[in-house]
């Protein structure tokens, strides 16, 4: 569920942000947290000093994640400049004027196109057998995942899985087959995924999201999220 009413109030001292911008061509991100909020301005600081950011440029276009439990706030500003004596390390942002919030419920799933590896596991041995499927996701999130595959499968069998990140970054996980339907579509809830797996899975979703509305997108478009499995 997306909400695009403004969510300006709702930023607050400490607020995790990640920061995304682009310097020559390339994307680049900053972690960091807000220190000061101010009426147009956001403060920001880094856990420790990047070079990175004294390559910005002023006025450049930067997107914000901002963390909320079970949400994140999704926007667009501006660098302005570095602040202290630090060029590297706190800097001052434009403060949004509308934030869009994005809920994470644990089934909702995104309309998200990546490749993933899996196999079987034996139920006797719990360990994985046959050979490895690469198939191509058509949704995806926290608590599991949906694609199309020809591998003959069917609903309780147990899978090994492995799913590819941004930046190189992977999650391997297990899930069990929920749905079989026409002779491909296969859905699987994942049995065992860490916390911190999962945030790794909502972050991703979440930057997948707003990068598509914001590239792909017609005025007034939306990305559709399918009903929980």
């Amino acid at each position: 569920m997306i909400d695009e009413s403004g969510h300006r109030d709702e930023l607050a001292i400490q607020d995790r942000v990640l920061v995304e911008a682009e310097i020559y061509g390339r994307p680049i991100s900053f972690r960091a947290v807000i220190v000061k909020i101010c009426p147009d301005e956001l403060w920001l600081g880094l856990s420790s000093p990047d070079h990175r950011l004294e390559t910005m440029r002023p006025d450049q276009t930067v997107r914000l994640t901002v963390a909320r439990t079970g949400a994140a706030l999704l926007g667009r500003s501006g660098f302005l400049r570095p602040l202290g004596g630090s060029k590297s390390r706190v800097f001052a942002l434009v403060r949004p004027g509308v934030l869009e919030r994005v809920q994470r419920r644990a089934h909702v799933r995104y309309h998200i196109d990546v490749p993933i590896i899996f196999r079987r596991l034996d139920p006797v041995t719990r360990q994985p057998w046959g050979r490895a499927s690469s198939e191509t996701t058509v949704n995806v999130g926290p608590g599991g995942l949906l694609f199309d595959t020809e591998a003959l499968l069917g609903v309780g069998d147990e899978l090994d899985l492995a799913l590819p990140l941004s930046g190189g970054d992977r999650i391997s996980t297990l899930g069990i087959v929920t749905r079989v339907r026409g002779p491909s579509e296969v859905a699987v809830r994942f049995t065992r995924v860490t916390s911190v797996d999962q945030e790794r899975i909502v972050r991703f979703v979440l930057l997948t999201e707003h990068r598509r509305r914001e590239a792909a997108l017609p005025p007034g478009g939306s990305i559709g999220l399918v009903r929980p499995a």
